[in-house]
């Protein structure tokens, strides 16, 4: 409550006036163009062509061509290069990539042609955010890499702070977050020091962008109020509005609609009459969404179709599938199922765009996460081994200044102790021969290093090999799963319109046997995915404090229909105390709802199936026990592989793809945990899992 105080406190405090970014900085910059001619000039108009990149990109355009038409005019353009890598900016900001890139590109040409390193590297950086956008991830990274070397090599450190931005963000596309944070930190770190505002807020955003992604709402709050802080101090109404949008968006996430409304009104005035079309779009879905679940759907509706209008002119998908689906929801709770089933159509259409295109991203993003991984390992190696040649050559000469010392004592010696000079000569003569034992050694050691080296090399396109074998077979899984799930929904989604349509009783019981089809699709197409990525995810189990008799409570309350249709009776046992464990719930329901719907799917008609919790003095224990078909000692040894069909049979005709149990087996090793199986045949069968006491909490006695 603290927290929302003061944010809002702050939010009261601004007042906007000139939709810009800087105005304090952009007021400056007028005052000292009226004062300022030629050469001078040029740097005015670039400095108000960036400061207005994000709000008016079309003064960026004015400003970058007036400096391009003076460089020109005062034949100078060697600096030209500048301006026309601003006016790739206002192009990108304007939504147009394709003239972007175009001066981008000529950006680079007039960098190159009039040997301009920094904005050279500013085009390289530039056309790689490009690429990102493009989902070239790889070529991305090799632009960013290159540009990061260059300003490297000028010590530019607002270069290097944007080379590091964008491969913050390029790694966000990666999902690998903690790479991710580290780029950021590092950009933070150069503008606090330069004491550039502008990109502080911009790196801020940034990091609670990525917090929100590991979500740590908490230091998600506090990057926001670090960054609306600097932002309200030089009048920064732009990334104000966009502050306020992510504040809003945090609180609707966490059901706080009142709060979340607060902030999206005050991101909508601040935003003014900007020029940022992805901007507005994003408040007014925020809103509309807002509205929606506060059940205003006549304002849920107008801010939709704002979101349409907008989103169509800067083709943002993802935003015209939000507006589709909500309009269609909100046709429907009109009563107008015409009008819902054609917004729901176009919300279908644009959803299967936007899976067709995320299926290729993710693909490329795959593809593209292994060669980054590689690229990241050949520039820590590189690194290493310029560190290693670096005291090789410090070694050599330490070697070459004590070699020097000891000829000049000998040659002193020479002269001073001639009469020594044979014995000397000896001993430098068995010392050569010392030398070439060693030369001899080295050369042998040299070789053996050689062949050590070759097979390392066929090792390693081994590992490479079965690891592409690996991600290909991954990558068809995911992809035909994909494909298959949408067509599931689709024809799913078309049943559920059918039933509301008025059919014949036979009719419906056709629809409703269709819709039953294509949840079994999706449901073997969810186990699919779902065993594959349990197996090779790698985040630790989100831990809490589990009540695992209430968890079996709602189970049974869950599950209560599936058995009832059976004429099966659930049973739980052991419940005369709460016993408290600390493991991850999420995987702890996945696991049960697998056990009990087995033990229902394989039970007869009319006999029980018990779920029981306990403890003993080494262990707590959860067991779900049915009186069914029991197993084989064949199907024992395969219960817990993927694909396995086993002897038992569901009773009443239910679809079984033998992969829950696989699922089951690795999120009980992933909870550190143990399953057992008691089973006999045509008696039924009880599955254990076992807890060591270390993540039991306390157990409390239930009162009633």
């Amino acid at each position: 409550m603290k927290r929302l105080i003061i944010i809002i406190a702050l939010s009261l405090s601004t007042i906007p006036g000139v939709i810009g970014q800087n105005i304090s900085q952009i007021d400056s910059l007028y005052s000292v163009l009226k004062k300022v001619k030629g050469v001078d000039q040029i740097d005015i108009y670039n400095a108000l062509a960036w400061e207005y990149r994000k709000s008016h990109p079309d003064s960026t355009l004015y400003f970058s061509g007036k400096a391009i038409d003076l460089t020109r005019t005062l034949k100078i353009e060697g600096r030209i290069a500048q301006s026309l890598n601003y006016m790739g900016v206002a192009y990108h900001y304007k939504g147009d990539q394709v003239k972007s890139f175009d001066y981008y590109n000529m950006a680079m040409e007039a960098a190159i042609k009039h040997n301009d390193s920094s904005q050279y590297a500013h085009s390289l950086n530039s056309l790689g955010r490009l690429f990102a956008a493009q989902g070239d991830f790889v070529k991305s990274y090799d632009y960013y890499f290159t540009a990061l070397e260059i300003f490297e090599k000028l010590n530019d450190k607002e270069g290097l702070s944007y080379c590091y931005k964008s491969l913050s963000e390029l790694y966000q596309t990666q999902n690998n977050y903690k790479k991710a944070l580290e780029m950021s930190q590092r950009a933070l770190d150069i503008r606090l020091a330069t004491d550039n505002i502008p990109g502080q807020v911009s790196m801020l955003l940034e990091m609670a962008q990525i917090q929100e992604h590991n979500r740590n709402y908490e230091k998600v709050f506090d990057y926001y109020l670090q960054a609306k802080v600097k932002a309200e101090s030089i009048d920064d109404v732009i990334n104000i509005a966009n502050i306020n949008i992510g504040i809003s968006n945090l609180y609707y996430i966490q059901d706080k609609f009142p709060e979340a409304l607060i902030f999206a009104q005050k991101a909508s005035n601040m935003a003014g009459n900007t020029g940022n079309l992805n901007l507005l779009s994003r408040i007014d879905t925020q809103l509309g969404k807002i509205y929606f679940v506060e059940k205003d759907f006549d304002k849920a509706r107008y801010y939709f179709n704002k979101v349409l209008n907008t989103a169509s002119r800067s083709r943002e998908l993802m935003l015209q599938e939000d507006a589709y689906f909500y309009l269609a929801e909100i046709c429907e709770v009109k009563g107008n199922i015409n009008c819902a089933y054609e917004n729901f159509q176009r919300f279908a259409e644009v959803r299967q765009a936007l899976n067709n295109a995320e299926m290729a991203r993710a693909i490329e993003r795959s593809e593209a996460r292994l060669e980054i991984e590689k690229k990241d390992k050949e520039n820590e190696l590189l690194l290493a081994n310029q560190a290693r040649d670096q005291a090789v050559i410090d070694r050599q000469r330490t070697y070459n200044t004590a070699l020097a010392i000891i000829v000049g004592a000998v040659l002193i010696l020479v002269v001073n102790l001639w009469f020594t000079s044979r014995r000397r000569r000896k001993a430098n003569e068995k010392l050569q021969q010392k030398n070439a034992y060693i030369a001899k050694q080295q050369e042998e050691i040299s070789e053996q290093n050689d062949m050590i080296n070759a097979q390392n090399k066929v090792l390693h396109k081994h590992n490479v090999d079965l690891a592409e074998l690996n991600n290909e077979k991954d990558t068809l899984m995911n992809i035909v799963a994909h494909d298959l799930k949408s067509p599931f929904n689709r024809i799913k989604g078309i049943g559920e319109l059918l039933l509301l349509s008025g059919l014949a009783e036979e009719q419906r019981n056709y629809v409703s046997l269709l819709k039953s089809i294509s949840q079994s699709g999706i449901d073997l197409i969810r186990d699919l995915l779902d065993v594959n990525a349990f197996e090779y995810d790698k985040r630790k189990p989100e831990i809490s404090k589990v009540d695992i008799y209430s968890l079996l409570l709602d189970k049974v309350k869950g599950f209560y229909a599936d058995a009832k249709s059976k004429q099966i009776e659930l049973r739980l046992e052991g419940g005369e105390s709460h016993i408290f464990i600390n493991s991850d719930k999420v995987y702890l329901s996945r696991i049960l709802d697998n056990l009990i719907s087995n033990a229902i799917k394989f039970s007869d008609p009319g006999n029980p199936v018990i779920l029981k919790v306990g403890r003993t003095e080494s262990y707590t224990f959860i067991s779900v026990k049915d009186f069914g078909q029991g197993f084989t000692e064949e199907d024992i040894q395969n219960i817990y592989k993927k694909f396995t069909k086993l002897s038992a049979q569901p009773t009443a005709g239910e679809s079984s793809n033998g992969l829950g149990l696989a699922i089951v087996k690795t999120l009980v090793g992933r909870l550190e945990a143990e399953i057992e199986l008691e089973t006999e045949m045509d008696k039924g069968s009880e599955f254990v899992i076992k807890f060591p006491l270390k993540v039991t909490v306390t157990s409390e006695k239930i009162t009633s």
